[in-house]
């Protein structure tokens, strides 16, 4: 399902974008958003909360922010629920949000996540690319993401992760923080923070097509 808005971005921080803005930045662009886990996919949990809930939360933010630069925008999930039957395997819910990115023409893949750790220190977010690609996207989105957030930047790095690898377009994968991290995730759980994560988001995706 697409989703349009034909509303005006308010502006980039510190920056004169008015022109950016008339012209709609994103105007065509087809973004796939997916929203790491959701369903019996839980992913990390902790402190009483679950990576699949911020993940959504945050690409329901990010989502509308995009629709408003121009973009036109599929999430792989809008709810709580798997991509797949409960007797599938996790590759198969995968290979699923993969094949909306194929399905959908996308220009770019952005797949949302948060970390969960033995080691409870650790904070801020990392964006990932897979080798095979241009790691433009991932490094955009990061330097982004760390301006508005102010966050410990722990930078861009290449990764096997299965919806990076299988992806034939342009695709980052961000861990927008380390969940098992009690006062990260406090933040990540938090409404403001999780705009702030979404501004970045975006604004990394209008540098990246910015410098093409």
């Amino acid at each position: 399902m697409l989703y349009f808005d034909a509303s005006h971005q308010k502006g980039f921080g510190g920056c004169d974008y008015d022109c950016i803005r008339a012209s709609k930045p994103l105007l065509n662009k087809m973004v796939v958003l997916d929203p790491g886990h959701g369903g019996f996919y839980t992913g990390a949990v902790h402190y009483g909360f679950r990576e699949s809930d911020i993940n959504l939360s945050v690409a329901l933010k990010l989502r509308e922010k995009l629709c408003r630069l121009g973009a036109k925008v599929v999430m792989t999930r809008t709810s709580d629920i798997s991509l797949v039957p409960a007797n599938s395997n996790l590759e198969a819910d995968l290979q699923a949000r993969v094949e909306v990115a194929k399905t959908s023409h996308a220009d770019i893949f952005v797949s949302l996540h948060v970390d969960g750790v033995p080691n409870i220190n650790l904070e801020g977010p990392a964006s990932y690319f897979a080798e095979k690609h241009s790691s433009g996207l991932a490094c955009n989105i990061q330097t982004c993401l760390i301006n508005e957030t102010g966050a410990v930047d722990n930078g861009v790095s290449p990764a096997d992760f299965y919806v990076l690898v299988h992806n034939n377009i342009p695709a980052a994968l961000i861990e927008m923080g380390y969940l098992s991290n009690p006062a990260e995730a406090l933040c990540l759980t938090d409404n403001d923070y999780q705009h702030l994560i979404a501004d970045g988001i975006s604004k990394g995706i209008v540098s990246y097509f910015l410098c093409l």
